[in-house]
């Protein structure tokens, strides 16, 4: 039999719809009425009904949020809910929640109850057997639980898992990692790229990636490393590790993330391992094949076979050399020239293959030096100069040398439309000469006032004019030319931070550092260990 509960604030109502017809004939048992929703409420959480029938409007607790209460509270119940035609807007939200019918109260009659109610009988079966396999389930879960807490000790903290449980090491046999990096498929270069917004849809992610390896591997373990990154510990069905398996499960995988979410992915794979304690070393393997894909990136799939990420590369990597050069093609608004210039710096990452984090900051560097000749108030202009900090992210995201090179030559561009825009106007006076006492003066402790009295005006009319040319305040300005020959300074390592922050006029090194952080969004010690170990590996 079916429990009923029944909720109506009209007794006439509640009484018809009870003897509307004969409730066993149809497996069913009225076990409560209530004429409001907070003592309808209590009788649902002491009673526990299969299905409940409540009215959608009613004093102090309407049907809807009787529901979404019960719901929260721990009690589910199929239910269909009663309406008056005036009310009809309720019914949609009341679908939302789970509703397996609605019943309007006007043409309510024994065939529209006897059906509402077979609706409902299915919905609470549905509910029931979910109850059942979650129970089922629980097991499992407890089991996949056991595996992520110790992989997740093994792979992010490096400590060894005492007494791993037999039932785990004989889940996984051969273990092996796969790790995987996803981007956008089209990187829209003009705009930045690179940037996309995983955690909206990692959950499903997460299972769409379980329901694929299920169907390839023995048993597997997903862990998300990064936010853009994922971790999937696996055996395969069959002992012999095989890399076509795994090269199709990294197909399917791929052709899910471009159809339902416009993503591509990498993948590195390590080798088969004999037991779980060697999972650190396979972690290595899979983030090593990943790092190779940077330099290399004819196929998605990089499987571990020895090769090492930092292979032939040069140890010296200098960009500051085209510094001079940039400068001037840029004050004398060569387009074709800069365009030369940055196909130099393309041919110099191309000859010193630089890992990852030392192109980045090469990149960082070029943007950062560059943006003082281009700060303008035009919205366009704006566009192509976000927040070096942005920049630094949209780099972070790319997982090859070819988007870095990519992002290089788009950059370029804006640059050069900028040099022939500027061409046909004249920047103001006032403001190339603010411009020009701050490049000359930059070691000095430089203020508005300063530069205001320097040129003979007042600091309000310098303050508006510069604001309103450029887009950006004055002190803004001055603290990025600083920060710039700040980064000079570190690049020569011949001072230390409290020398470079006395030579630029800085009143103290914690001012500078905070300076130098808000203008380039890492810290000057950062940016001086980027430079100088831009090839040591990861825990070696």
């Amino acid at each position: 039999m079916y429990r009923i509960i029944i909720i109506d604030d009209e007794p006439l109502i509640l009484a018809g719809i009870a003897s509307l017809i004969i409730w066993e004939n149809y497996e069913c048992t009225i076990i409560g009425k209530a004429t409001n929703g907070p003592s309808a409420y209590d009788m649902i959480m002491d009673l526990h009904p299969d299905i409940v029938i409540t009215d959608i409007r009613m004093p102090v607790l309407n049907g809807l949020d009787l529901v979404e209460k019960c719901k929260e509270n721990g009690c589910d119940f199929a239910f269909i809910v009663l309406t008056n035609l005036e009310e009809f807007h309720l019914v949609k939200k009341a679908l939302s929640l789970g509703a397996s019918d609605y019943l309007v109260k006007i043409d309510l009659n024994e065939e529209a109850l006897v059906a509402a109610l077979e609706r409902a009988k299915e919905a609470f079966d549905l509910l029931a057997n979910k109850q059942n396999r979650l129970l089922d389930s629980q097991l499992k879960n407890n089991q996949e639980d056991l595996a992520k807490t110790a992989f997740r000790r093994l792979f992010l903290t490096q400590e060894a898992v005492p007494d791993i449980p037999a039932e785990l090491e004989a889940q996984y046999p051969t273990p092996f990692v796969i790790l995987f990096s996803l981007n956008p498929i089209h990187i829209d270069f003009e705009a930045g790229g690179g940037s996309y917004d995983l955690h909206s849809v990692s959950r499903q992610l997460m299972d769409i990636l379980g329901g694929i390896a299920a169907r390839f591997f023995f048993h597997y373990t997903v862990l998300e490393y990064r936010q853009d990154t994922f971790l999937l510990t696996a055996s395969l069905k069959e002992e012999v590790f095989s890399q076509s398996v795994i090269r199709e499960f990294c197909q399917k995988f791929s052709v899910a993330l471009k159809t339902y979410f416009e993503l591509s992915a990498v993948y590195g794979v390590s080798r088969a391992k004999e037991k779980i304690s060697e999972l650190p070393q396979a972690f290595s393997e899979a983030m090593t094949a990943l790092e190779y894909y940077y330099f290399d990136s004819s196929s998605q799939v990089v499987f571990y076979e020895g090769q090492s990420s930092n292979s032939s590369h040069a140890k010296k990597f200098n960009i500051n050399v085209f510094k001079k050069d940039l400068a001037a093609y840029i004050s004398q608004n060569d387009s074709e020239k800069l365009a030369s210039i940055f196909e130099d710096i393309i041919t110099l990452f191309r000859d010193n293959r630089p890992r990852k984090e030392q192109a980045t900051s090469a990149c960082i560097n070029i943007y950062t030096y560059l943006y003082s000749f281009f700060e303008t108030g035009d919205d366009s202009y704006q566009e192509i100069f976000p927040y070096t900090i942005n920049i630094a992210e949209q780099l972070n995201n790319f997982n090859s040398l070819e988007d870095i090179l990519e992002w290089l030559r788009s950059f370029c561009q804006k640059l050069c439309r900028l040099l022939d825009d500027r061409k046909s106007t004249r920047s103001d006076k006032l403001v190339d000469l603010a411009r020009s006492y701050i490049k000359e003066h930059y070691m000095e402790k430089l203020t508005l006032a300063d530069v205001a009295e320097a040129l003979n005006i007042s600091s309000g009319h310098l303050s508006n004019t510069f604001k309103k040319l450029t887009g950006t305040t004055l002190s803004d300005y001055i603290a990025q030319v600083k920060i710039q020959h700040a980064m000079e300074l570190i690049d020569t390592h011949q001072y230390l931070m409290y020398e470079i922050s006395d030579k630029l006029g800085f009143d103290n090194p914690y001012y500078f550092s905070k300076v130098f952080k808000k203008v380039t969004g890492i810290s000057p010690r950062e940016y001086e260990n980027r430079i100088t170990y831009p090839f040591t590996d990861e825990g070696n």
